[in-house]
């Protein structure tokens, strides 16, 4: 997803807006149509039998009302678009700030460090944690006895053997385990559940016809991905961004 800050911003007014004008282009032509066939009618009925007036008001009230269809429609559609601006505008307060996500990809910057937070099915004993990079190597990982909860892991950017690693995307890979180290099944053979959140600071915003997105490096958060926010240095925690992830919270962030 590589998509410029605020680059479509606006196009969207033009797009909801194409049914209503097209609508209103048909019913235009068909009221042209139905004024030439009127006149015909009229210049060429029976005198002794002419239209009735209540009949021809009747046609005249049903194109106005449809015409005032089309109209309400498109000035509906007018104010969700100004709304959809709005929000998308509004994300740019978000440059800088802390934000809590449901996904396990983050960026590591040079000589930084990683924040993840998870939790697992409260009966799994044990846990392998695994940090993998770009190409899905695993180039660090531990074994933790400790799972129940809510948990917060900080990978400071080290292998194994203690080397930094370089900038990039860093993905933390959980592999829940029994207590004889086989791989955790539940009673009924199923695998355990993990939910996995990242922590990072946005450093830009993406926006497109679909959806926003806050950016940690290269990492794209979708912005309803969000569990919770600090904006600056107010440190304001909000998770009320209408992408109804309160439940995600609990499970992770």
């Amino acid at each position: 997803m590589t998509v410029s800050s605020l680059t479509n911003v606006g196009l969207s007014g033009t797009n909801t807006n194409a049914a209503s004008s097209s609508s209103a282009n048909q019913l235009a032509q068909n009221f042209d149509t139905f004024l030439t066939l009127l006149t015909t009618q009229l210049q060429n009925q029976d005198p002794t039998s002419p239209m009735e007036s209540d009949k021809f008001t009747d046609q005249l009230s049903q194109f106005a009302q449809v015409e005032q269809g089309i109209q309400s429609n498109k000035n509906l559609e007018n104010l969700i678009s100004m709304q959809s601006q709005q929000r998308q505008l509004s994300a740019l307060s978000y440059v800088g700030a802390e934000i809590e996500a449901v996904g396990d990809t983050n960026w590591l910057e040079e000589d930084g460090e990683l924040k993840y937070k998870y939790n697992v099915s409260p009966e799994v004993p044990r846990l392998q944690l695994q940090i993998q990079d770009q190409s899905g190597a695993t180039i660090y990982s531990e074994e933790l006895n400790d799972v129940s909860g809510l948990q917060s892991f900080t990978w400071d950017g080290k292998n194994n053997s203690g080397v930094e690693q370089a900038e990039g995307a860093y993905t933390l890979v959980l592999k829940p385990m029994a207590a004889n180290g086989d791989t955790f099944t539940t009673e009924k053979g199923k695998p355990a559940s993990v939910a996995i959140g990242i922590i990072g600071s946005v450093d830009s915003v993406d926006i497109d016809d679909s959806d926003i997105y806050l950016r940690i490096g290269d990492v794209a958060v979708p912005f309803s991905t969000l569990t919770n926010v600090k904006l600056g240095a107010s440190s304001t925690d909000t998770t009320d961004n209408g992408s109804g992830n309160d439940d995600a919270q609990d499970e992770a962030a």
